[in-house]
């Protein structure tokens, strides 16, 4: 086959039911697959049959779309403490819950994490905006419902959770920024929501788009708003800010690599290159746009990957994006 100047390849995934009890080999299997779910009572991986072609646009086919609950990512939060980043519908999320094969699971991904690896993150195509967050206690063997809080003494649900230090903080349906402790009562206690309260530092620059957490640092974050990017602490100091073209509207996601950021935006994915500090990320770069007729769209997310054993070639390095459409591909 000739290559054209438009050149795309095309790469089906392979998807492997996971056994009750993990072998090292499928416990990195898992850990590094492209998609995660559980769907009837198992949990399944899906990860590339052969690797992708680096530096090409790859269309990734066949992934699941109808699992009962999808992984987005699984991180290590506190000692034997993990954040499960979820979709489906909270009635399968909590009977997975219930389910002893997902403490199997954690713990196996739990050996494949380092000082440098303490997340993974995974690729979903549900199109489903029902998103949760579970807190997971592998020395209580208990969960926790993050997404219930106390605003002004009511229970309200929150999106977008990202966990900084020991605070917890999320958006809610009116994208106000909240913010709260999180103590062990929320896996030793029975019914206990944790309180938060309004960050107006964050809220009085408008609606808030997005939070991400920033790399290796425990009291650091960002939060969006339209087109601009903000860097502030737990305590609501604004330490760096900085904005991307005009015709970008929205900023969906925003990951790292060290050396650089990336964000899936409405119109396309843009990179920057960073310095990462202890409890700083420094812009080292002006934003640019990755320029390619296939990434001229709306990208919900953009991920970095530098796995060898993913991609197959040593040093790796390649970026997951997924269209507004639920479609992925891999360059």
């Amino acid at each position: 086959m000739m290559r054209t100047a438009t050149f795309t390849n095309r790469i089906k995934v392979q998807t492997n039911v996971l056994p009750t009890e993990l072998t090292t080999t499928e416990i990195h299997e898992t850990a590094r697959s492209i998609a995660l779910y559980y769907k009837d009572g198992q949990f399944v991986c899906q990860t590339f049959f052969t690797p992708p072609l680096v530096g090409e646009i790859n269309w990734v086919e066949g992934l699941e779309r109808n699992g009962d609950v999808h992984f987005r990512e699984i991180s290590l939060i506190g000692p034997n403490l993990f954040r499960l980043r979820l979709t489906g519908a909270e009635n399968k999320i909590r009977k997975m819950c219930e389910d002893d094969k997902l403490y199997t699971l954690i713990r196996g991904i739990h050996q494949t994490f380092n000082e440098t690896v303490r997340n993974r993150r995974y690729i979903e195509v549900t199109g489903r905006t029902d998103h949760w967050d579970v807190l997971l206690s592998l020395d209580k063997k208990r969960t926790y419902l993050a997404n219930y809080v106390d605003l002004d003494g009511k229970t309200t649900r929150i999106r977008n959770i990202i966990i900084v230090g020991d605070r917890l903080m999320g958006l809610t349906d009116k994208q106000e920024m909240v913010i709260g402790q999180l103590t062990p009562d929320v896996i030793e206690q029975e019914k206990v929501n944790v309180k938060v309260n309004r960050m107006e530092e964050v809220n009085k620059l408008g609606k808030v788009d997005l939070l991400e957490p920033v790399p290796n640092s425990d009291d650091t974050f960002l939060v969006t708003i339209k087109n601009e990017v903000y860097q502030f602490n737990i305590w609501g100091e604004l330490l760096h800010f900085n904005v991307l073209e005009e015709n970008v509207k929205h900023i969906n996601s925003i990951n790292f690599n060290h050396t650089r950021s990336i964000m899936a935006t409405d119109n396309g994915i843009y990179e920057m290159d960073v310095l990462e500090m202890p409890n700083m990320v420094k812009p080292a770069s002006l934003p640019r746009k990755i320029v390619n007729p296939n990434l001229s769209k709306t990208f919900k997310v953009a991920l970095y990957v530098e796995d060898p054993y993913i991609l197959g070639i040593h040093p790796a390095l390649g970026v997951f994006a997924k269209t507004e459409d639920e479609k992925v591909l891999f360059f």
